[in-house]
Parts: structure tokens; sequence; C-alpha cells
């Protein structure tokens, strides 16, 4: 889907101010445009074409809100913009208005926050529904699996457009994973991406305050209805031919590397290679889509519950995922041959046993290259080597 774009129409500064900020807070991938009337609102519509408009009902001078939206559903090119109309009057007189100019939705004045974002929400969902009406098919190309992952993602929208945003970063963090993981086999290391956005099947009979809450804290359930997720999506998962193989492996996502997790206090052994790499995925995603915290706050206190919630040798990828994240721009991601003498390391290099070979800011040497290279040898580097960009690396 393309970049959203909201517009919100008030003649009062602190009330624009206020609506951007949530707006900003609730969906930071949406583009916020602001405006203090409705006649320069127009103008915005016309050269903007937003997705969404917001308009407070009554304005002190020229056109109001509700003029506004009825200026905007007569006119063919714009009338499938979705019009939520901020008011304060009674319920009673909610319908004349709804008849008269055509609204989609009525936001009621004052509002809290929670409505805001449940009407911001169904109307995403109203102009996706929209899109995909009107979308060509899926090319015949495209493959079985590729044209159910459609599907996958179209359903999970419909529960929540950051649901959906959800799915897209597990499966991205899957997909770097599963490329990166030299000791997952070839047959999980193929399901991963499928797993991480199967995964999130389970959210969607959680209850509205459950939503967004992560898996889990500290390498323990956060609320014990999430036990729901990882099982209700392995039971949906073994209903259909194309994800019953991944249903073990996301049945096992919440057990912890210590036996101290759910459902089954699997030991480390037991759980699958994919199950403990797509519990990094998950357990980094969510807590960076629950929290405004940055991605390499977020690795450094999932580095704390090593050996308690994660493998340890697995660790060491979500924490290079992480500096890829934060700054892909300056980063370059290298295999061990690829390394040349003054390249410098953005981050630390661990072995598959846990050691730390070289630390992040090291200014890489013929000696140390070469130490990489002979322990390397019994001692696989973990994932790839992360360098700072430079002319060299390009």
């Amino acid at each position: 889907m393309r970049r959203l774009t909201i517009l919100v129409v008030d003649d009062q500064p602190a009330v624009l101010a206020a609506i951007e900020s949530a707006l900003h807070a609730f969906f930071p991938e949406a583009h916020i445009v602001l405006s203090s009337s409705a006649d320069e609102a127009w103008e915005l519509v016309r050269t903007h074409r937003p997705d969404i408009v917001l308009s407070d009902i009554a304005m002190p001078a020229g056109m109001s809100g509700a003029e506004l939206c009825q200026r905007i559903k007569s006119t063919p090119e714009l009338a499938a913009t979705y019009v939520i109309l901020m008011t304060a009057f009674a319920t009673s007189e909610w319908e004349g208005a709804r008849y008269q100019h055509r609204p989609d939705a009525f936001l009621r004045k004052p509002f809290h926050l929670p409505e805001l974002r449940e009407k911001i929400e169904a109307a995403i969902r109203a102009c996706e529904l929209l899109r995909l009406r009107h979308a060509p098919l899926v090319a015949p190309a495209v493959s079985e699996r590729e044209q159910f992952q459609h599907f996958l993602r179209a359903l999970i929208r419909l529960r929540s457009p950051s649901l959906e945003e959800l799915a897209q970063r597990v499966e991205r963090a899957c997909h770097w994973l599963a490329e990166h993981a030299e000791a997952l086999p070839d047959s999980e290391r193929e399901l991963l991406p499928l797993a991480g956005l199967a995964y999130v099947l389970g959210r969607l009979a959680l209850p509205e305050h459950l939503l967004r809450e992560p898996l889990t804290r500290g390498g323990r359930l956060s609320h014990e209805l999430l036990l729901q997720v990882p099982l209700g999506a392995a039971t949906v998962c073994r209903t259909h031919p194309l994800l019953a193989a991944v249903a073990p492996i996301v049945a096992s996502v919440a057990e912890n590397y210590d036996g101290s997790g759910v459902p089954d206090h699997l030991r480390a052994w037991e759980i699958p290679a994919a199950s403990r790499l797509l519990r990094l995925a998950v357990d980094f995603e969510e807590l960076l889509w629950s929290s405004p915290q940055p991605p390499a706050v977020v690795a450094a206190y999932m580095e704390r519950l090593a050996r308690q919630a994660y493998d340890v040798q697995l660790l060491p990828l979500i924490l290079q995922y992480a500096s890829v994240r934060e700054a892909t721009s300056e980063v370059v991601a290298l295999g061990l041959h690829e390394l040349r003498a003054g390249m410098v390391l953005a981050h630390d290099v661990h072995t598959r046993s846990g050691l730390k070979l070289a630390t992040a800011g090291t200014v890489l040497t013929e000696q140390l290259l070469e130490r990489l290279t002979r322990h390397h040898t019994n001692d696989p580097i973990v994932g790839v080597i992360l360098v700072q960009r430079s002319h060299d690396t390009g």
C-alpha cells in the first residue's frame, strides 16, 4: 500500500498540534498534513489527494467542515476520500448532517485518544478495501505460496492496519535471520519467513487491550492470555497444507532456551532452530512496535536474557540486525572473505560458542584478519560482519 496521507483541519492550533502528535505516535509511517481552514484544506485536498480527511465540522470564517466534506464527496475523482467530521453536535443532529454532507464517520468532541485511533484505523481499513476492490488480480506468475501470503496479509489488515505493519516487520526480520543463520537446516530456512507471517494470525483473536502487548517481557509471557497467540496460530496452520509445516515452528515460539518457557517447557536441544530464530524476530519487532525504543536499546535488553530466553549462539544475529535496522545507510554487511585491512567494525564479532573476537570501532589489520580467519575454522563466526561504510566498501 502507498504511504497513507491524512489531512487534519481545525481552526484551533492546540487541537491541530494534539491530533498531529497522536497520529504520528499511532501511525508513524503516515504523512500528516495540517490546515487551519476549510478553504485552504480544499486546495490541499486537490493537490495532495489525501486518503483520509479529519475535519472540524464548524469553522468561524469561510467554508465549514461540513461544506468541505460535501464538496469532496461531490467531486467524482475525490469522492473516495474518507472524511471524518469532528463535532460537538448531539447524536440526533448527526444523522441530518450525514445525509446532507455525506461524511463517512463522525468523531465526537472532545474525544479520547483511543477513540481517535479506532476511527482512523477503521478509515484505513475502508481505504485499503476500496483499493483492493479496484486493484488488478495477482499476476499469474506469482506462486501459489505468494498468493496465499497476500491473502494472509489482507486478513491481518482487516483486524488492524498496525497489526499488518507488525506482520511485515516480523517477516522482514525472519528473511534476514534465515539468510544469515548458517546452522539452520535448509528446510527450516525456507519456512522461517512464512512462520513469521503465520505467527501474527494468532493475534487476530486477542481483545483490543492486548493487541499491542508483546508476547514476552523479561523472558515470560506478558499476559496469560497471550499463550493463545502461538497456540492459536499453530492450530490454524495445521488446517492448511501450505501452512502445516510451520505449525511446530510457531507452536514453540514462546519456549525458553533454559526450559522455563511455554507451553511444553522444552529445553534448548528440543526447540526447533527455526523457533529459536522466530522468537528473536518476534520479541525484537514486538518490543519496537509497542514502545518507542531505538533498535540498539531493544537488542541490548534482549542480550541480558541470553541463555534464559534465547540461544546464545543465535543471539548475535539479532544484535547485527538491530545495527542494520538502525543505520542501513552507514553500515555494510560483509562475509569474512570480503574484509580488508583498514575497514572499521560497526558491530562486535561473535563466534558460535559465544566468544567475542573483536568489538565495534576496531580498525581491521592484517594480523586481526588472519586471527579471525583462523578462529573461524574451528569456532565459526555468527552471521555477517558489519563494517562502517566507506568509499572502499561502496
